[in-house]
């Protein structure tokens, strides 16, 4: 993947996070991925911590949506009629 893709999905999976903190009540911090203090607007760092960072950001998000969570809290997510 090309490093203009790769921060491309990353700025995509933020906004889904964003997306569904506010309106899911999914935690707004995931700390791991913010304690590497890269974002997906910081287009000058090197492709390898995009993509760790997107990593990161996927499994996290993925987690939540499935109701895995490695904190040990249980929640149960109601996804809304289409």
């Amino acid at each position: 993947m090309r490093k203009v893709e790769l921060i491309y999905l990353h700025a995509l999976l933020a906004q889904t996070h964003e997306y569904l903190a506010e309106r899911h009540g999914f935690r707004e911090r995931f700390e791991a991925y913010e304690a590497d203090e890269i974002g997906p607007y910081q287009i000058q760092r090197r492709k390898e911590e995009h993509e760790a960072a997107t990593r990161l950001l996927a499994k996290r998000l993925a987690e939540e949506v499935t109701g895995n969570r490695t904190d040990g809290e249980d929640r149960e997510v109601e996804v809304p009629e289409a």
